[in-house]
């Protein structure tokens, strides 16, 4: 039984199981979710320790979770990072670095206050916000200085670490009670917010009465670039023909186009009078089908280049993507999963689907080799070293490094040479898998020092652990919620990402069905991680100057 018991793996699952069962529990509208993994195995550890029967996860099975947690999350933050960067990107630099730098300060006057050697005071504030880069930046700057006090720097993370890592998780469920903003509601306003960079697209119809159009194709008008709206389909003669691009316009024809509002108010101007006229064929010979796009031979290829309109005549009047529908263009480059609404005669339709589609079950396939390269790249960047003033060295590390990659790709990574995609279930099931891991190992490791780190600290090193934590979300909530005034859901994520929390983000992420929490994690994430690796040993290098030793 005892082997069993020492089994790594036979333990985990078991922890695991246990943890998401309790985690489901409510308790007045509050769960620990995910983080119920970490406090199982932090009693199992203290237990097992206890009765002299080790139990540890190995160190790099801990750090697969972890960087399979972060690689998922940034896959599935990555398209909307970029663009949320280029718009708010200093914001998020100050929310990260002001918030870490709070609890920075926090940690050196704690340290003068209650007498704590420096050592200890740099693994608290790693522990106490939750970041293991953090400790090994501490850990490099101790080593060079003093290779003796190597362990008690562990210790110091080690007594701060569980506080934070439950303090996190129930402050992101009190959120709603605290803001007095329902989730339902934060979840819409966000959704409303996200709707309005892709405003919904419209059907409209125009009568010809431009002289200046009569005569001319729809390809000639299309190219004086006048509006984006798409020209579907044509009324002639009482006849319902598909924009084909030769398809000339005569005054008093009847186009139907779909755009947003203000580019089918652009193409009002150009063309006519709208009008209120039923534009479907009630014999079928124009039809609207969709289109899921799913052939590897077309991804990444534009519409022109596929030539869809010139070579198939059929129109794409609508694609969605991510839930987003939006009016095309030819230089639209399409991504596994594009749903295109197309309008053309039948026989078209089907050479078109043949040529992009009716392979949908390689939606459900990864693409493994740049997804484990991507892996792969992210641990040699998280190991390339960072030199600062004074010697010193740090790193990203292994997740620091994942985390960036998986960015760029969820972001680029459907365009040029590299083909990745990653249908969402597999992310979600990367997402939780790595999640659980990471914290049955954070947990178990927690549990083999924690008696011990109270025999040795005492009440008031678990004490500095906690301010520390408490001043550092404060911070962030001020000035996320109070300066800023972000969205709720989107500032639980962003605050999970100050402190460099998993399990904050998970209970985060359960407040809503909604992705506000993982982009938000995303935009501040980089920021608060390059902090607190940058601030660690500093923290270490000004207490020992102020001490003198």
């Amino acid at each position: 039984m005892n082997q069993l018991l020492a089994s790594p793996f036979f333990m985990l699952f078991i922890v695991v199981a246990a943890g998401v069962a309790l985690g489901a529990l409510r308790l007045r509208g509050i769960s620990l979710g995910a983080a119920a993994v970490f406090f199982v195995a932090l009693v199992v550890g203290i237990v097992l320790s206890g009765t002299g029967v080790p139990w540890s996860l190995p160190h790099d099975l801990t750090e697969l979770g972890l960087v399979l947690f972060v690689y998922a999350v940034g896959l599935q933050a990555g398209p909307r990072f970029f663009d949320t960067l280029r718009k708010r990107g200093l914001v998020f630099i100050a929310v990260g670095a002001g918030a870490t730098l709070a609890g920075a300060a926090a940690t050196i006057g704690l340290s003068r206050l209650l007498s704590l050697p420096a050592h200890l005071a740099a693994g608290l504030y790693c522990g106490a916000t939750t970041c293991t880069p953090a400790l090994a930046s501490a850990l490099d700057a101790v080593r060079r200085a003093a290779p003796d006090d190597l362990d008690a720097t562990s210790v110091g993370y080690a007594a701060a670490y569980p506080f934070s890592v439950a303090a996190v998780v129930v402050i992101v469920q009190f959120l709603p009670r605290l803001l007095r903003t329902p989730t339902a509601r934060a979840a819409a306003e966000y959704r409303e917010a996200e709707a309005a960079k892709y405003p919904p697209l419209e059907d409209c119809a125009f009568r010809i009465t431009n002289p200046n159009c009569a005569g001319r194709s729809i390809e000639e008008l299309q190219a004086l670039h006048v509006s984006r709206a798409v020209i579907c389909r044509v009324k002639h003669e009482g006849k319902i023909n598909p924009a084909r691009p030769g398809t000339p316009l005569h005054l008093g024809d009847v186009v139907l186009a779909v755009g947003t509002p203000a580019e089918l108010a652009k193409l009002e101007a150009l063309l006519g009078d709208v009008v209120v006229e039923t534009m479907y064929d009630p014999s079928g010979h124009v039809a609207t089908e969709q289109i899921v796009v799913s052939r590897r031979t077309v991804i990444g290829r534009s519409l022109r280049e596929i030539g869809i309109w010139e070579h198939f005549g059929v129109v794409v009047s609508r694609v969605r993507r991510d839930s987003v529908e939006f009016a095309p263009h030819g230089d639209l480059r399409l991504e596994p999963g594009d749903v295109l609404r197309v309008v053309g005669q039948r026989q078209d339709i089907a050479a078109v689907a043949a040529a992009v589609g009716r392979e949908e079950r390689r939606l459900y396939e990864t693409s493994l080799v740049p997804f484990a390269g991507g892996i792969a790249l992210g641990a040699l960047i998280g190991q390339v070293p960072i030199s600062l003033p004074g010697g010193l060295q740090v790193q990203l590390g292994l997740g620091g490094g994942a985390f960036l990659v998986a960015l760029v790709l969820g972001h680029w990574g459907n365009a040029g040479p590299v083909r990745l995609y990653v249908p969402h279930a597999v992310k979600q099931f990367t997402r939780e898998l790595g999640l659980v891991i990471f914290l049955a190992g954070a947990g178990a490791g927690a549990g083999q020092q924690f008696v011990p780190v109270l025999r040795e600290a005492g009440p008031q090193l678990l004490l500095a652990g906690a301010l520390v934590t408490l001043v550092t979300v404060a911070v962030s909530v001020l000035l996320m919620f109070r300066l800023l005034r972000w969205n709720l859901l989107y500032g639980a994520g962003a605050l999970s990402a100050c402190m460099t929390n998993p399990p904050g983000l998970a209970a985060a992420n359960n407040l809503a069905d909604c992705d506000a929490a993982a982009v938000g994690f995303a935009s501040v994430y980089p920021a608060a991680l390059i902090a607190k690796i940058l601030f660690a040993p500093l923290i270490y290098l000004i207490l020992r100057l102020l001490t003198g030793t």
